[in-house]
This record gives C-alpha cells, sequence and structure tokens, in this order.
C-alpha cells in the first residue's frame, strides 16, 4: 500500500488502485469493507447512470514528495461494460494550517458514452471516532446548517424514498450546492474529532453534497462524499474542482475555521453596506396585484401601509406585484400599472415614505420567464435553462383565491433563465436601472441568489459544454449589479449563496435556519460568515408556532419579513403580531450596539440549562447574550455570575463583563 499522513489522518491505496483505507491515529476509525474512494456515473442516451465503483478498477497509484497520482487507462462498469476512458486522480497531503488531503481528477473521454458524475472524494466508513455510533453527529450544509444526530440510523430513517432511488444500495441525503446548500462543506463530529468534508471551488460550479447510511437491515455504513457534474462527452478531457478532507480535535468549529479561511484567502471580502441597511428592523412584503390578478393596494397605499408597520417597529416595505402583469405574471417585463396609479404615482409614494424615514425595495424576480408571454416565444426560449433531456425546465405555481380552479390545477408555467448569457445579464442590469429610477432605495431581485442551481445543457450559453459551470456567470450578474449601484443605495436577493454574498447587502432568507425548524443550525453559516444581514421568513400570520419563530429570528439577530397572509394585507389586520414584534424589537433597540452595531460571533458554549437557546453579539470587548427559553416553564439559572429567571418563551438579553 502506498501511504500518505496528514496530522491523524492516514489514506493508503493499493499499487493497482484497486483498494483504498482510511484510519486515523488513536481512534477506532474503521472504514468499510471493499470500501470505495470514488464512485462515477456514465450515460449512452438510454441508461442514464451506469455505475462504476474504484474498487473493481485496476489502474497504476505512484507515490512521490507528498502526492499520490493514480491512473486508469479504462473503467468496468457494474453492469460489464468497459468505457474508453482515462481517469487520472491526484491526491495531496497538506503541510498547510490544517493537515488534510486535496483531492482532484481529469477525465479525458474517449468513448461514446457520456461521463457525467464523478463522486470524489468518497468516505466510507464502518466505525468513526467513536466507537459508540449514536454519539455522532452530522453536520450537513442545508440551508444555513442542520444537524443530524446519530445520522447512521437518522439519514435512514427520514431520507430514504421508498420508491424513487436505489434505496437497497445506499439511503442519501443530498444537498445541492449552491441552492439548498448555501455554503460548499459539511461534515461528522465523532468522538473529539471533526472529519470535514469541503469543495474549494471558486468559480461555483455545481455539485452536490451527500451522507448516505447503508440500506435497511444491512450492516451499519457512513458514507460522505462531494459528486461533481463534468458530464464529459467523447473527444473532451475535463478536470474537477478540489476538495479537502480534514480530521482535526474538536468540534463543528474546526470546519467552520478551515471554509472560512479558505473563502476569505480567495474571494470573499465582505460588502460595504449602507448605514440604513444595517439598521433595518423588518419590512413588510405587500402584494398590490396578486397572482390571479386582484388588486390589494394601490400605490396611494403604500404610505399608510408604511405607517401601519412603522406603528410596530418595521421601517421599510418590501414592494411586490407593483407591475402591470401582476405578481408571479409576465416575466421579466415590468411596466408601471396605470389601474394601481401609473408612474408618477409610484415614484410619489415612494417619496413619501423616505420623507417619513422609510425604505423601500422594489422587486423584480431574477431567473423566472413566464412562458405565455412574447419575451419567451421571441428570446426567452434561447435564455432559458435546458435539461439533460434538452427540454426547457419548467416551475408551475398554483396561487389561487377563494376558488379550486386554480388552487387544485393551477395556471402558471415558468422556465428558468441562465445567467451564462449577455441578454440575461443585461437585462437584470436594466431592471436595477428601473427600480433605481423609480426612487427606490433598493433593488431587490427575487430567486436570484441560489433557487435553482439547475445545470444547464445548452451549449450556445457561455458556459459552452460544461452543465455545471453556468452558476459562476450568476457571480458575474452580481457583479455588474454591485459596479451599477449607486452610492447609498443596495442590492439584495433571495436565498443565501455564499459566493454572491460580497457583492449583495442583505438577503430574504428562505433556508432552513432563516426559517424556524427545530433540527436547523444557522451557526453553522452565521460562524462561517458572521456579515451577513439576513431576514427570517414565514411570518405569514400570528399562528401556532409563531412565537418559537420570532423568538429563533430574535436570538440570531435576523430582521423581519412580515407579510401577513402571505402580502395579501398589512400588518395592522392582524395586531397581535405587530405587538409581540413591536416587543422584540423594542429589546433589539435597547441594545442596538450589539444587534446593529455589533457582530454576531460563536465561541465556547455557556453552560446553560435544556431548552434555554441564545446568540452571543460583541461590540468591541463587550460581549451579550441574547436568550430564549423554549421550553413550556420558568426557568432560572446562572450565566456569568448573574441569576436569571425566564417564562416560558421569554426572550432576555444579557451584557457580560
Amino acid at each position: 500500500m502506498l501511504s500518505l499522513t496528514s496530522g491523524k489522518l492516514k489514506f493508503s491505496v493499493s499499487e493497482d488502485a484497486s483498494a483504498v483505507e482510511w484510519s486515523a491515529v488513536g481512534t477506532p476509525l474503521r472504514q468499510s469493507p471493499n470500501a470505495d474512494f470514488w464512485r462515477a456515473f456514465f450515460d449512452d442516451g438510454y441508461e442514464m447512470e451506469m455505475s462504476v465503483c474504484s474498487s473493481k478498477q485496476k489502474g497504476k497509484a505512484v507515490l512521490e514528495d507528498n502526492v499520490i497520482s493514480i491512473e486508469y487507462p479504462s473503467l468496468l462498469a457494474d453492469n460489464g461494460r468497459v468505457f474508453d476512458v482515462t481517469f487520472k486522480i491526484t491526491v495531496c497531503a497538506c503541510t498547510e494550517t490544517y493537515s488534510g488531503f486535496r483531492f482532484s481528477s481529469e477525465i479525458t473521454n474517449r468513448g461514446r458514452e457520456r461521463f457525467n458524475e464523478i463522486m470524489l472524494p468518497f468516505v466510507d466508513l464502518a466505525v468513526a471516532c467513536d466507537s459508540e455510533r449514536q454519539n455522532d453527529v452530522f453536520y450537513h450544509i442545508e440551508g444555513l446548517g442542520k444537524t443530524i444526530p446519530n445520522p447512521w440510523d437518522t439519514v435512514r430513517r427520514t431520507s430514504h424514498t421508498e420508491y424513487i432511488s436505489s434505496d437497497n444500495h445506499v439511503v442519501w441525503n443530498s444537498q445541492r450546492y449552491p441552492g439548498d446548500a448555501a455554503m460548499g462543506w459539511f461534515g461528522l463530529e465523532t468522538g473529539g474529532h471533526f472529519l470535514y468534508m469541503g469543495r474549494h471551488d471558486p468559480e461555483l460550479k455545481i455539485c452536490v453534497l451527500n451522507v448516505g447510511v447503508s440500506p435497511r437491515n444491512a450492516e451499519p455504513r457512513l458514507m460522505m462524499n462531494i459528486s461533481h457534474l463534468p458530464c464529459a462527452k467523447q473527444g473532451e478531457t475535463v478536470k474537477t474542482t478540489e476538495c479537502f478532507v480534514s480530521l482535526n480535535e474538536g468540534d463543528w468549529k474546526k470546519g467552520s475555521d478551515i471554509y472560512s479561511g479558505y473563502a476569505r484567502a480567495n474571494w470573499y471580502t465582505p460588502p460595504v453596506v449602507p448605514e440604513w441597511v444595517k439598521n433595518i428592523t423588518g419590512w413588510q412584503r405587500i402584494i398590490l396585484r396578486h397572482q390571479f390578478g386582484e388588486v390589494n393596494y394601490t400605490y396611494e397605499d403604500l404610505p399608510r401601509l408604511y405607517e401601519n408597520g412603522k406603528k410596530y417597529g418595521l421601517n421599510m416595505l418590501l414592494v411586490f406585484g407593483w407591475w402591470k402583469g401582476r405578481f408571479d405574471n409576465g416575466y421579466p417585463v415590468y411596466e408601471p400599472d396605470d389601474a394601481l396609479g401609473g408612474a408618477e404615482k409610484l415614484k410619489e409614494a415612494i417619496k413619501t415614505i423616505q420623507e417619513r424615514g422609510g425604505r423601500v425595495a422594489l422587486y423584480t424576480n431574477g431567473q423566472l420567464i413566464d412562458v405565455n408571454t412574447d419575451y419567451y416565444r421571441e428570446i426567452g426560449h434561447k435564455v432559458c435553462r435546458i435539461d439533460i433531456d434538452g427540454n426547457d425546465y419548467r416551475d408551475h405555481y398554483r396561487f389561487g383565491n377563494d376558488g379550486t380552479l386554480l388552487r387544485a390545477f393551477g395556471y402558471k408555467s415558468f422556465v428558468t433563465a441562465c445567467s451564462a448569457t449577455n441578454e440575461w445579464q443585461n437585462r437584470v442590469v436594466m431592471h436595477e436601472k428601473m427600480k433605481f429610477d423609480f426612487g427606490a432605495d433598493s433593488a431587490f431581485f427575487d430567486q436570484l441568489g441560489a433557487a435553482a442551481p439547475l445545470p444547464c445543457f445548452n451549449e450556445e450559453h457561455l458556459h459552452g459544454p460544461r452543465p455545471d459551470e453556468c452558476e459562476k456567470w450568476r457571480i458575474e450578474a452580481f457583479k455588474k449589479l454591485q459596479e451599477n449601484c449607486p452610492e447609498g443605495k443596495a442590492v439584495g436577493t433571495e436565498m443565501v449563496n455564499d459566493m454572491v454574498i460580497p457583492y449583495i447587502q442583505y438577503i430574504h432568507g428562505i433556508q432552513i435556519g432563516a426559517v424556524f425548524t427545530p433540527d436547523c443550525f444557522p451557526n453553522m453559516f452565521m460562524r462561517t460568515f458572521p456579515e451577513l444581514i439576513q431576514t427570517d421568513r414565514f411570518v405569514h400570520d400570528y399562528k401556532a408556532g409563531m412565537d418559537r419563530a420570532l423568538n429563533h429570528a430574535f436570538i440570531r439577530g435576523f430582521r423581519f419579513d412580515v407579510s401577513p397572509w402571505r402580502g395579501r394585507t398589512d400588518i395592522s389586520s392582524i395586531p397581535e403580531l405587530g405587538e409581540k414584534l413591536h416587543e422584540i424589537i423594542k429589546l433589539k433597540e435597547e441594545y442596538r450596539r450589539f444587534f446593529y452595531e455589533g457582530r454576531y460571533i460563536v465561541e465556547e458554549a455557556p453552560v446553560l440549562p435544556a431548552g434555554i437557546k441564545y446568540g452571543e453579539f460583541a461590540n468591541g470587548d463587550e460581549h451579550m447574550y441574547a436568550l430564549w427559553n423554549d421550553t413550556a416553564n420558568e426557568q432560572t439559572f446562572e450565566i456569568n455570575g448573574k441569576e436569571i429567571t425566564m417564562k416560558a418563551q421569554e426572550v432576555k438579553c444579557v451584557c457580560l463583563a
């Protein structure tokens, strides 16, 4: 066996590259029998996912200068087919800040079959660093972060598809990046160590982050890998992005440090944010003309709607459905609606709100194209993303009023624009200028942040034959938006994607973490990129569980996204919600030096009773805990020598000396 050691972690491969072994000094970590360290998938246009496993291949491995170079002259599929491909893998032992191994590969495809996907690196464990598997915790980057206690069992129970996938082989929990996942890393906390896996790719190629387990009634296995999508056709040579595997003593924060260090050294610089954006308390999200055509409000109503929110501490409006086509219709053509008052009334309303101390963001969608438009028929069908079958990706909406026809069957279909086209790049910049011409404080682009990371197979686009590279052009679009943003104005978008946050001033949250769930773990993202200003989501009305959602947003320092009855009414229609928000916003104002002028930090966790949740903030040398008693009972406890009593579902702030 040829071996590399970096820190505690050891990687070994046989000279014929058929066998691999992972081990970790001083721990019980043990890989599964006959484990793979990569897997690949081919299609011939008919059989779409022919599997190739590293444990069934023969190649040649060479060790030189802390680098293992592996080459396979051809690849053997599980179904017996042989693919005419030269496949090279490079494994480098790191001697940098963090120990570990860098994996990369190169594909030269001479065969007729397409090399679609490569899972590399692929770690397949029978036991991790804790011999008691149930003690392990997986930190998956679903949204802003999510914890999966005892993933060996939990993934099988919660991710089994029952019918759709080959769960008789592996049960996978997969997150697309950028998209479902806000960052490109994840890992396993086990036996006082953190096993990190991250994709270090400044070009934002589409990938999938996977954690998997063995099928039902099989011996326990836990698998981690990152899937690249080279889609290499005959005659092409394609390189995959570098990925990093590391094992360090400590907890999940080691992973955050590794990824943050990579990002800040390569592409991440916090954006310049106007003071008014830092001071956003929250906004009302208002729909003027709804998807199904009904007018909720006109432009002249906007100052009154702003005042209704201001009464409860909200200082901004995010305005949807302000154009002639109505909300979620007519994209990407936006014209002021004469029935709502016309262009001059819109400008006048925005100016009035600003004179009263408020701010206004105007909405356009950043990627959807309505197929029932002349734009789609004339231009959009060339701009949109194409799937692996050569068809438009389609999105269908079912928004309705009081009837059931639209609710049950829908009426609206969209395609998704590809940012790797000059037409769409110019289109979003045009929309930005239009919104600022109306006087808006911010140009807001729905879905442009990370929604629908769909590989585009239209080779006439700027990404050419590389369907996984279309997302890097999303970054180019944001760079243009930032370049054309006037001083004192702001660009915002929906959905967090770490690669675009250097170019925007705030995020309209939607992923898990921004949306409260009991297993969400937004600290995973917020420790890595604490500078980001973002909102919570789904404060639609004062329903059961709303107190928990608001309290969660409070301790994280999120701004509030408020849209009663999904933007159909304003907050004055639900005074109970307004009063709860007002109470929280006043508390945040009392500690504004932390919430608005300070920074969110994650250091060593304080010892707190079960059910007491917290966020930590700093301003200079001062620290503060935002506390939340997420239980049904009053609790008394000490923190930093201070006795604290909290009622059920109460929030408090405690400053530390």
